[in-house]
């Protein structure tokens, strides 16, 4: 609840804070995939989760998100908007299932927040708490090359 009201306040301090994709629906896909989990762990940990990124990823959690900012990157190259765009999921049997009925981007968003849910899944015994609200001073070194990622979409 005190991360809740604090998050307002900085809205109201700073103004909206444009969130790419849907945070609602990637919430949604993690709190299903892993469980209930405080989806803000993962929102200011390492060098690449959350807003921007830079730096060398710290871990393999950091990993995940530093590949999901590639995918972003990629769908905003084809003019996807990243930024507004829902999208549908369905989850059976352990499994995300991306809608066929949206429209390309929004498939392909899915796709990325997917991609992320499950590398944290897969993960989840790596999360280091001492990673979480990384300073950007621990995140100086050059940024690996998106094309060196083998896990993006598209």
């Amino acid at each position: 609840m005190k991360v809740l009201l604090l998050l307002a306040a900085l809205i109201m301090a700073f103004g909206s804070i444009q969130i790419q994709g849907s945070i609602t629906q990637l919430k949604e896909m993690i709190q299903r995939k892993i469980g209930k989990v405080d989806v803000f762990k993962y929102m200011y940990y390492g060098c690449h989760c959350g807003l921007g990124g830079g730096g060398i990823p710290k871990d393999a959690t950091d990993w995940c998100c530093f590949a999901h900012d590639c995918c972003y990157d990629r769908l905003e190259d084809l003019t996807c908007g990243t930024k507004s765009l829902d999208y549908r999921f369905d989850y059976l049997w352990g499994q995300i299932i991306c809608s066929v009925n949206d429209d390309f981007c929004a498939q392909q968003l899915c796709k990325c927040d997917k991609i992320l849910v499950e590398c944290f899944a897969r993960n989840k015994q790596t999360y280091n708490w001492l990673h979480l609200l990384y300073t950007s001073k621990s995140c100086k070194e050059k940024s690996p090359s998106c094309s060196e990622n083998r896990s993006l979409v598209i």
